[in-house]
């Protein structure tokens, strides 16, 4: 994948608001941040958010119509994604490794393996695809639960 802070991509889903934004955020101050664009690594953070949680939650033993629902997702991602390199870098990588779709531990596997090859792409550590260390993270977030907080009363 490239760099994505190739100055050849203006886009601000290809920059990092710290580069991109430096001087209007001392001009306007820190506080309005929250309204710029999603830099890059925002994009990346949200969709491995979603994409593992997706993956998580997908049947373990789907119908015919949720697997071409979730290959239509992914091959969404690879043709919409904002970041222009990130996208073309993805779609790659699922042309060359389609979705594992025949259950939830194929595809929570199969999404592992696609953040990891980023992160050796990024120079980031890799994480564990084994399914109970994908399933507590994602999944069951029994380790964390005061964390995430599940008992908190929601509106």
């Amino acid at each position: 994948m490239p760099d994505p802070a190739d100055a050849a991509c203006d886009d601000p889903a290809c920059g990092r608001r710290g580069e991109m934004f430096a001087s209007m955020r001392r001009a306007l101050g820190a506080a309005h941040t929250a309204s710029c664009p999603p830099d890059v690594d925002e994009l990346g953070r949200a969709t491995w958010t979603l994409v593992h949680a997706v993956a998580a939650r997908y049947p373990d033993a789907p119908t015919a119509t949720q697997k071409i629902q979730a290959r239509r997702f992914f091959d969404a991602l690879g043709d919409l994604y904002p970041c222009e390199r990130c996208r073309v870098d993805f779609r790659a990588d699922i042309d060359a490794h389609p979705p594992a779709l025949a259950s939830r531990a194929a595809l929570s596997r199969w999404a592992c393996e696609r953040h990891n090859e980023v992160n050796r792409k990024l120079g980031k550590p890799e994480m564990s695809c084994a399914l109970k260390d994908l399933d507590e993270r994602w999944r069951k977030a029994t380790t964390h639960a005061r964390a995430c907080a599940f008992d908190a009363p929601r509106d």
